[in-house]
């Protein structure tokens, strides 16, 4: 037995933990090797002062945590109900643009069956689509911001530009109300939940986490790292 075993058997055997040789080998080895006898002194008399050590105070970090954890939820969620308002909106407009004649500037109407009012139609029905997703599962809200966003801009924009042209009337407008209402509280509640942590969500391989205590950084083993999970505890023990 060489010294190296022999030392990491000793540690394991001072933490009660199966040492992995031969017992009489190791009392054999020690006894003929006065640098291990000296070695298993040293690691007696420093694990003993290490269990009568009285722990030392540990910094309060009740408020960093707290700090750190989103705020409860309102009991009314008011954005996810405003989102299912906005929803039901856009989904009675496309009733009624289905099979009413829809208001134009200067008193004109346009008829339902037409080519552009279906286009109309189903854009609404995408728009109602992506509002009650984001009501339904809020933390993937964010999902939904490009194609609302950029619908909602370009549709402000036209909107500003037909008004400025006296091409569409004010019954039209307030037609978009609930749109701009169920866009913002889309955001409202992608920035809210959004933050969340999903539940067992882990860090990926190779990703560095700050410890909350002192700062310190432990890293995950990468893809190719070899594992020492399922080694004895001897075996994870580097030798003093």
């Amino acid at each position: 037995m060489d010294c190296a075993t022999a030392r990491e058997a000793i540690s394991a055997t001072l933490d009660g933990e199966e040492p992995g040789v031969d017992a009489a080998a190791l009392d054999q080895h020690v006894a003929r090797c006065p640098a291990c006898l000296a070695w298993q002194d040293d690691a007696a008399a420093v694990t003993r002062l290490a269990r009568l050590e009285p722990a030392l105070p540990s910094p309060d970090v009740t408020g960093r945590v707290l700090d750190h954890l989103p705020s409860p939820p309102a009991k009314v969620d008011w954005p996810r109900w405003t989102l299912v308002f906005a929803a039901i909106a856009q989904l009675s407009l496309v009733v009624s643009q289905l099979f009413l004649p829809q208001p134009m500037a200067g008193g004109m109407t346009v008829q339902p069956g037409s080519h552009l009012e279906h286009e109309a139609v189903a854009f609404n029905f995408a728009i109602a689509v992506a509002l009650l997703w984001a009501a339904s599962r809020p933390r993937q809200a964010r999902s939904q911001l490009p194609v609302l966003l950029s619908f909602t801009v370009v549709l402000v924009a036209l909107s500003l530009f037909d008004v400025l042209g006296d091409r569409v009337g004010w019954q039209r407008l307030v037609s978009h109300v609930p749109l701009l209402l169920g866009v913002l509280c889309a955001l409202l509640v992608a920035r809210r939940d959004g933050r969340r942590p999903w539940p067992g969500a882990r860090a990926k391989s190779g990703q560095a986490v700050d410890a909350a205590t002192d700062g310190g950084r432990y890293e995950t083993a990468g893809p190719g790292a070899r594992s020492r999970e399922r080694q004895p505890p001897a075996a994870r023990r580097n030798v003093a």
